[in-house]
């Protein structure tokens, strides 16, 4: 992996910095962009080694999700009736990574679904809970045909990549003109991620490769040929995020208000859409 120049803005403004883990002292070495706030793993890995990391993790992770997660409030349902307002009209879906299916189940009736997962555990318990057609593999090696999908979504994926460029070039290949696209991960550049610091579990976890700023996710985004049309930033609920109980519950009054377009939070979603 080249990393003397930033795989997203190409700039040659790097800082080299360990993030030292205070529990075990484990150390993730970063390189990251002074002009984008893009950063990656110094230590990147080859594309063979990151598959068998990333489907272990999964297959040990795979929990079927309770029907409940699904309705109103749950965050799974507020994203899907974003997302049911904002797309033209109920065709064809496609969640990359979609695990155990929880995101395609909290859709509305109408959609065609379609899903891709790495890890063969969670792609039964998602062909289960949804009955959509789901493609146990890679997306690199998932056959379809361009311009095949109305939505693509990828939550928690980008991340995981080895060459996170090769998401949203699939993606725009493949969706019809007008499409839309959503993109989750964490923005390194929150409130929440830099007060969390080396204790942000976006850093803690092992399969993560790439760590998006909401300025390195959008200029990327916008690269592929997409227009963005907004940016959410939502809270962690995760025990180990911050604040208490009552903090929390009031971020979720927010949350299901709508009242959640501030870089704040780290959950970074954002749409963007194929031009007609």
């Amino acid at each position: 992996m080249n990393l003397k120049e930033c795989a997203v803005c190409r700039s040659a403004d790097l800082e080299f910095r360990d993030i030292v883990f205070k529990d075990d002292g484990r150390i993730l070495p970063l390189a990251i962009c002074k002009d984008c706030g893009h950063a990656v793993r110094s230590d990147y890995w080859s594309f063979a080694e990151n598959l068998t990391i990333q489907t272990g993790t999964f297959d040990n992770n795979a929990i079927r999700p309770a029907l409940s997660e699904l309705k109103w409030p749950h965050r799974p349902r507020l994203i899907a009736n974003g997302l049911e307002r904002l797309a033209r009209k109920r065709g064809q879906i496609l969640d990359i990574g979609c695990g155990t299916g929880m995101w395609l189940a909290a859709l509305g009736d109408g959609w065609e679904k379609f899903g891709v997962e790495l890890s063969p555990v969670a792609a039964k318990i998602a062909e289960e809970v949804t009955h959509a057609t789901i493609y146990n593999g890679e997306i690199e090696s998932f056959d379809a045909l361009p311009n095949s999908f109305d939505v693509i979504t990828a939550f928690a994926v980008i991340e995981h990549m080895s060459d996170p460029g090769f998401l949203l070039r699939w993606s725009f290949d493949h969706l019809k003109p007008g499409g839309i696209l959503i993109v989750m991960t964490g923005d390194r550049e929150s409130s929440t991620a830099q007060a969390m610091d080396a204790d942000w579990p976006l850093y803690y976890s092992i399969e993560h490769l790439s760590f998006f700023s909401a300025r390195s996710l959008s200029q990327m985004v916008k690269s592929f040929g997409f227009r963005v049309l907004r940016m959410e930033w939502r809270f962690n609920y995760m025990p180990w995020g911050l604040g208490s109980r009552a903090f929390k519950a009031y971020q979720k009054v927010k949350e299901i208000l709508g009242l959640i377009e501030s870089p704040q939070h780290d959950h970074l979603y954002l749409y963007a859409q194929k031009s007609l």
